[in-house]
């Protein structure tokens, strides 16, 4: 019988936001700092680029969603997902 794992998914995407983004300051702050690792400051932008807008008279609703990736930030997510899955 395997071991039941009592966190939600909540829990899970917490973890996977907070250490994407310890990657993504990491890979700043290092990329600026030594010229030869500046690989891990190049950012690609995934998402919309421009809002979508939705005029109801009343209210307008705006949506937007969008993502700054780099290479830490792909290796934090899946530090993550493993600490998630140990825990």
């Amino acid at each position: 019988m395997g071991k039941y794992n009592y966190r939600g998914i909540g829990y899970l995407i917490i973890l996977l936001l907070i250490f994407g983004l310890a990657g993504t300051m990491l890979g700043e702050i290092i990329g600026s700092s030594l010229n030869q690792l500046s690989i891990l400051q190049k950012s690609y932008f995934l998402g919309l680029n421009k809002p979508i807008f939705l005029d109801l008279k009343i209210f307008t609703l705006t949506f937007a969603l969008s993502f700054k990736v780099n290479i830490l930030t792909i290796v934090g997510m899946i530090l993550g997902f493993f600490l998630y899955k140990k825990m």
